[in-house]
Formats: C-alpha cells, structure tokens, sequence
C-alpha cells in the first residue's frame, strides 16, 4: 500500500477526497490528515517514510507552500488541491508538480496519482524554490515555521533580521527587535533561509541581506544591520560578499 497524507483546512473537503482515493485508488492508504499548516507540519513530521501528500494551495494560516519550505520534500510526491484555477495554477504547470481542481474528478484523480508515482523525487526541493521565486511581488511574503519548547510559531520571513548560533539552539532576531531561541543549528536555518536572500558571513552569523545596512572595511569585514548589530565577516567571506552587495546595488562602502 502506499501511505497517503492529506492536508487542507476544509472537513468536506478532506471527507470527499478520503472517499474518491478509497474507490478510486484502492493502492493508497489515507494514513493522517491535517487541517492547517502547522498540523500538517507536525503530522508529516510525525510520519516518516510516507509517500505521497494530498496538500491544499490556500489555508486559513498560510500557503501549501509554506508548508513545504518547512519540511523535508524529497522524501514524498506532492500532489497540490485547490478550489481556485488562478495564476499560481499555471505557474505548476511548468513543474513536475501535480494538482487537482475540486470538486475532485475521479478520472483526473487517477492521472494525477500515475504522474506523481512515476515522478523521480530528485530536485524536487529545488522546483519548489524556483516555483516560489515566481511568486515574489505577487504574492504575500513567504513564511518560516519555527520551533520552541512552547510550539511552532509561523513569522514572515521578510521580518527576520538575522540568525545567531548557539550551540544546537539558534537565536532568531527579528525586525520588532524581539528574538526566539529555536531547537534548530544555524546550518539548519541556512538551508531554511538561504532561497530569500539570506547568507552565512561568518561561522556564527546568517543575516538577511534585505537588513543589511552597511559594510565596514575593516579587520577582516564587518556588517551594520537595521537592528543595530555589527557583526564580523568571515575572511573566505569578504569577496564573496562585496561581490553580493555590489551587484545588489545597496551596499554603503565605509573606509
């Protein structure tokens, strides 16, 4: 059998869906569902090794693509549901990405279905990305779902500052200057961070280049962000970062 996960903020919807796969596709087991993307985030955490996700576009607490830059894609197919045929639609169209217009059409259920089987999972992290940098400009800024002891809290990513490490833990700073320590390394949130202009200038510095506010050309390189906060350079990372900052046009230069 192989085990299925669907996630979408709406009871019938989810209901109707469960009952075409059932007579439809009798080679799937609906194994969890959620009906947010903060549940889904935890129930697809909670089920390692499934194989393939029925995930909503549009939820009441985000985007599917949310959800998505907040787990690990390569391990399952996603197939996408929506009750909008809108320009997001066509955007996945030139992905390997799936999707189903509800109500579910049973015919259309079981093509999306063979596709995702057959889709090698290589890259597929990686066409999410791309499908979300299409979206930048004309669509809300996308968001992070962060960790602590006290739960997953979703945060707009554009109000992030930077990341500071602290051992296993990472100090999140954010643009209200209010920070969150979080159960993730900072390696954990480069790969997170790194597809919304966010770069490791230092072995314990991620910062968002959009708070960037200026370079000093000293010691070995130090950056001023919007919080207040000079932070060092790393040496390997000096060039690397003149490069950045020159071709996006918003460096100060400060002898």
């Amino acid at each position: 059998m192989i085990r299925a996960i669907i996630v979408d903020d709406e009871p019938a919807a989810r209901a109707s869906l469960e009952l075409e796969i059932r007579l439809h596709c009798p080679e799937i087991k609906v194994i969890a569902e959620a009906s947010s993307v903060l549940e889904g985030i935890k129930v697809i955490q909670a089920n390692p090794g499934f194989e393939l996700l029925f995930l909503d576009i549009q939820m009441a607490d985000g985007s599917g693509f949310d959800l998505l830059q907040n787990v690990e894609t390569d391990q399952f197919k996603t197939i996408f549901t929506t009750a909008y045929s809108e320009y997001a639609l066509r955007a996945i169209k030139f992905t390997p990405l799936d999707y189903l217009l509800k109500p579910i059409d049973a015919e259309e259920l079981k093509a999306a279905v063979s596709k995702a089987l057959r889709l090698q999972q290589t890259g597929i992290q990686e066409q999410i990305r791309r499908y979300m940098n299409q979206l930048v400009g004309t669509q809300a800024s996308p968001r992070v779902a962060l960790a602590t002891a006290e739960g997953i809290h979703l945060y707009f990513v554009k109000n992030i500052v930077r990341c500071a490490s602290d051992g296993n833990y990472t100090t999140v700073f954010f643009e209200d200057k209010s920070k969150l320590l979080v159960a993730k390394t900072l390696k954990d949130l480069e790969a997170l961070l790194s597809p919304h202009q966010f770069e490791r200038i230092h072995k314990s510095h991620l910062v968002n280049l959009e708070h960037l506010r200026r370079y000093y050309n000293r010691f070995s390189g130090e950056v001023e962000m919007s919080d207040g906060a000079v932070l060092p350079v790393a040496q390997r990372k000096k060039t690397y970062l003149l490069d950045l900052l020159n071709g996006l046009n918003t460096a100060e230069l400060d002898d």
